[in-house]
């Protein structure tokens, strides 16, 4: 008995071993049979923009569901958006620039385009007005609170259908001069009287003082947000101290910087921001005619030649009789003039201005 017990024993064990061994084989086979499906499935894997993982096996036909599934877009489709995306306006020699009045930042913007003469192959729209208002929707805190925004979703479509044209577009903007901000923000953005109330020129408006950081960054912020719009290059008038006034009640003993250095640092500041928000277009600044010729003024602070060397363009507003000694003394700086006109000249780039 105690040899059969002891025989029964040894086949038990017997059988475990071989049932085992059956086990570990069949998952062998199944981890070989995985291993070579990855292998073979690893040609058709397919990762997306996002980080995630599909197959595309080439039996199985793309319908355009599939298509619609994935946003659209074959790998045709990607190719023909990423041209889109890099054509630009053709390249123009000279500028011959009208600029459209406020009906063009509406409804009739079509219209505004569609009755300029065949030889004009560029168009301004004036974006900040002197007064401070800003005729389109702006998103600026700072304009909303102070409230210059005049503009909105009219003016923004039209904005959209002039940057879209085939027109090579100038958004205008007027800097420093500005009586609604400097209203609202007399201490900290404003050129004030000795008294400290905000200062009044001629006619009774304000301007902004560029040797307060609060109002080179509403300016900045305003130039950009234009920017972003699309336009093929920014303008900016009133890109100095104010001209005309009692200028002997102007509070100038807290400045920590003169009217130059101020400038200068406004359009670094301006330049910095462009970058950053990847501007390729041209950043151009207007100066009046008595100032061109003179090469400088104090009042303005303006000195031409520091003044040219932060802008691509500078546009000065001329007379017919002017024109000449205008482009004559224009020469001496190593910067693109473009006379302001009432109507076009014979030869070289212009903007009729209404």
């Amino acid at each position: 008995m105690a040899r059969r017990s002891s025989g029964t024993k040894g086949y038990t064990g017997y059988r475990g071993r071989r049932r085992g061994r059956g086990v570990l084989a069949v998952v062998l086979v199944v981890i070989l049979l995985l291993a070579c499906g990855f292998l073979f499935a690893q040609r058709y894997m397919v990762y997306d923009a996002d980080g995630s993982v599909r197959f595309e096996f080439p039996w199985i036909k793309k319908t355009p569901q599939d298509d619609s599934a994935n946003g659209g877009d074959s790998g045709d489709d990607k190719k023909q958006d990423d041209l889109e995306i890099t054509v630009q306006k053709p390249v123009i020699k000279d500028t011959y620039a009208v600029e459209l009045g406020a009906d063009a930042l509406g409804s009739d913007w079509q219209a505004a385009l569609d009755g300029l003469d065949k030889d004009v192959n560029a168009v301004a729209v004036e974006l900040k007005d002197a007064s401070g208002k800003i005729h389109y929707g702006s998103k600026v805190q700072g304009a909303i609170d102070c409230g210059a925004v005049a503009g909105g979703s009219a003016s923004d479509a039209a904005i959209q259908g002039l940057v879209d044209s085939d027109y090579y577009t100038i958004g205008r903007i007027s800097t420093l001069h500005d009586s609604l901000y400097a209203y609202e923000h007399m201490t900290d953005a404003a050129v004030c009287q000795l008294t400290g109330f905000v200062w009044y020129d001629t006619n009774s408006t304000h301007w902004l003082a560029p040797e307060k950081q609060a109002a080179r960054q509403y300016v900045t912020d305003i130039v950009t947000e234009c920017a972003q719009m699309g336009f093929d290059e920014l303008l900016l008038d009133d890109f100095h101290y104010p001209r005309e006034g009692r200028m002997s009640r102007i509070k100038t003993d807290e400045r920590t910087m003169t009217q130059q250095e101020a400038l200068a640092l406004l359009a670094d500041d301006i330049h910095t921001a462009l970058e950053r928000a990847g501007y390729k277009g041209k950043l151009s600044v207007s100066v009046d005619a008595d100032i061109a010729l003179a090469g400088s003024e104090e009042k303005s602070g303006i000195v031409m030649s520091e003044l040219t060397e932060k802008f691509d363009r500078v546009y000065v507003k001329v007379t017919a009789d002017q024109l000449e000694s205008v482009t004559e003394a224009m020469k001496a700086y190593d910067v693109e003039f473009i006379p302001i006109v009432t109507e076009a000249t014979d030869s070289g780039s212009y903007l009729i201005e209404k």
